[in-house]
């Protein structure tokens, strides 16, 4: 995935919740982000909010959100709770306040995004623009009742501004590993591919948890943090 890919994720789920520390407390709110290029992800805030001051002493941030809704519509055929086919979201990373001048010079360049943050900044004087310039992140593409694929999940993992991101899933030591297919019988997710050696599929690994139990040589490790 790219910026573009990035950005029309975020604009599609519209409402997402951001993540700032303050002394080490976690402060959550929902915003809406304002566009996205090249150099990054934007998003607005004022000089006197909260908001503003946490992001000024710790850039750290981190963003998530779902597509189209969070609520479950009912039970399967099994009984268990459905959720329609989408996908969530999330991202972390470091921002940094956008200069006016990089402002002026991105809206005289033809930027709509520069141009809508300076218009916004003459109606409201406070307002400042904020760029995620730096980070990592997920897309978690979910189809739990497989109605449109023959697996439950597909992960996109992606990183910019210099960031790296990690595999996703579990993973199968190779030199432990005796091939005995207890792991893919307890898969429920189609991720694990079967040879003289045993391997997991990390974009279609939901993590659970399930193959490691059922190993019974202890030869899968836990996933690592992104």
């Amino acid at each position: 995935m790219n910026l573009n890919d990035v950005y029309s994720a975020l604009s599609k789920i519209g409402s997402l919740t951001i993540t700032t520390l303050d002394e080490g407390t976690m402060h959550s709110r929902i915003i809406s982000i304002c566009g996205g290029d090249d150099d990054g992800i934007y998003f607005l805030t004022m000089d006197v909010k909260p908001f503003y001051r946490q992001l000024k002493s710790n850039p750290q941030i981190s963003i998530c959100g779902i597509y189209p809704s969070g609520r479950k519509e009912g039970k399967n055929a099994a009984g268990q709770p459905y959720w329609p086919p989408g996908f969530m979201l999330r991202i972390t990373g470091e921002a940094r306040e956008v200069s006016n001048a990089e402002i002026h010079d991105k809206a005289a360049a033809g930027s709509e995004l520069h141009q809508y943050s300076q218009d916004e900044a003459a109606r409201y004087p406070a307002m400042k623009l904020f760029c995620m310039f730096k980070g990592k992140g997920e897309l978690f593409d979910y189809d739990f009742e497989l109605e449109n694929r023959d697996h439950k999940l597909l992960r996109k993992r992606f990183a910019f501004g210099g960031e790296t991101a990690g595999a996703a899933g579990t993973r199968i030591d190779p030199d432990k590993c005796v091939a005995c297919g207890e792991c893919s019988e307890a898969c429920t997710f189609n991720a694990i591919v079967e040879g003289d050696v045993y391997q997991v599929l990390g974009e279609r690994c939901d993590e659970c948890g399930s193959c490691i139990i059922a190993c019974p040589v202890e030869a899968i490790e836990c996933s690592k943090t992104m």
